[in-house]
């Protein structure tokens, strides 16, 4: 912050090259990429392991029925 407070005071009329360059930055568009990128995998991982818990809950339900009679 104390680098671009300097900056600007130094140059006042290069505010437009200082948001082309904040512009022209791709670093944060690739971190939000990569936190969309995982956030799709941990929802793939959650439906998969409630599918996973329902089906293996629904077995050992029809085991215990099978087992009792």
């Amino acid at each position: 912050m104390t680098f671009m407070t300097r900056k600007l005071s130094a140059q006042p009329g290069r505010l437009s090259d200082i948001v082309a360059g904040f512009r022209g930055d791709e670093n944060g568009s690739t971190a939000i990429e990569y936190s969309l990128i995982v956030g799709l995998i941990f929802l793939v991982i959650v439906a998969a392991v409630t599918s996973f818990a329902g089906s293996t809950s629904q077995m050992y339900g029809d085991i215990s029925t099978n087992l009792g009679n």
